[in-house]
């Protein structure tokens, strides 16, 4: 069963080049059970920071999910694994 109902990865730049992506993925799981899923994956060792968000902008659509910072040197396919998230 999937645990996410929107995955959303960007990259981002910083001033001397270096590539960081970052990742959006909204679910209802509770953090040990979103964890174990990025585990189960091979992805959790890959994250530099998982924080929790909720929103109610209209905009996106009300919920709730992870923002993800992945380390240097992940690769958007190194990322493919979300789509079984």
């Amino acid at each position: 069963m999937s645990l996410a109902s929107e995955v959303t990865t960007s990259q981002e730049s910083d001033g001397d080049g270096a590539v960081r992506f970052r990742t959006r993925v909204r679910t209802n799981a509770g953090e040990g059970q979103f964890k174990r899923r990025l585990a189960a994956l091979g992805l959790l060792d890959r994250a530099e920071s998982i924080e929790r968000y909720a929103t109610n902008w209209h905009w996106t659509g009300c919920g709730q999910g992870y923002g993800i910072l992945w380390r240097d040197g992940t690769t958007f396919e190194d990322l493919l694994p979300l789509a079984r998230l």
